[in-house]
């Protein structure tokens, strides 16, 4: 008896000879229905069946990177990670647990003792003598680090002495900021909410002051409301234009 075909893409057109569509192969469900499937070394897309590359493995909605390789951005290749440097949830390479970046281009090194560790300034405070400040980001939870710095010098791995608040205090770089995203649900859950997708593809800060300028070392508060952006940014040292 003939057994029925059935094809996961729309639009295709049936051939006897070769009933899958490209990157695919019969799968037998039953005695009586087969199915057309990726192949072995090919992932399902909302295209049709792609074949997975060098460092590459078949992923539930597509090809992703294998452990210990990430992508610079959607459109790169899989790469190796570096030292210290783990495959994150987004594909991309990240600090693995203990390490951290001074900024979004610096490699990962071992984060000092105490220093972000989490705290809760009703609960938990924190233990460590040198960082002993509790940060807190959301109502009482927050990060360990130093207060009452007077400039960069007095700061650890690469967080920046913010002046604009009294106490002053050693301010960590904003988490998630720089991390390749394709919208914003990929930098949501961190301090870099906004993902710009016409320029560089990287999460960054919004809900900034233009004065005093409140954004992180390196990049600057802008107003891109003329650009249809509604909150304000923070981005690079002279790449805002207005």
């Amino acid at each position: 008896m003939a057994s029925a075909v059935v094809s996961p893409f729309m639009g295709c057109v049936y051939d006897g000879d070769q009933p899958c569509g490209p990157g695919q192969t019969l799968k037998a469900d039953s005695e009586y229905f087969e199915s057309c499937v990726c192949a072995a070394g090919y992932a399902a897309t909302k295209t049709g069946c792609v074949r997975c590359g060098e460092n590459e493995d078949v992923g539930a909605s597509g090809c992703v990177c294998k452990a210990g390789y990430g992508r610079a951005d959607a459109t790169s290749p899989c790469a190796a990670c570096g030292e210290n440097e783990v495959t994150g949830a987004t594909g991309a390479c990240e600090c693995a647990a203990g390490f951290s970046r001074a900024s979004a281009e610096a490699p990962c090194t071992a984060t000092p003792a105490g220093l972000n560790a989490a705290c809760d300034t009703a609960t938990m405070p924190c233990s460590d003598a040198t960082y002993n400040h509790c940060h807190a980001l959301s109502g009482t939870t927050g990060y360990c680090t130093r207060q009452g710095c007077s400039g960069a010098a007095d700061c650890a791995d690469g967080y920046m002495c913010d002046l604009t608040v009294a106490p002053s205090y050693c301010r960590r770089p904003p988490v998630g900021a720089g991390k390749t995203c394709a919208s914003d649900a990929d930098c949501a859950g961190t301090e870099a909410t906004y993902c710009n997708i016409y320029e560089t593809q990287k999460c960054q800060v919004q809900g900034c002051t233009l004065s005093p300028n409140n954004c992180f070392t390196g990049t600057v508060c802008c107003d891109l409301t003329d650009s249809g952006v509604a909150q304000y940014q923070c981005v690079a040292e002279g790449s805002c234009t207005n």
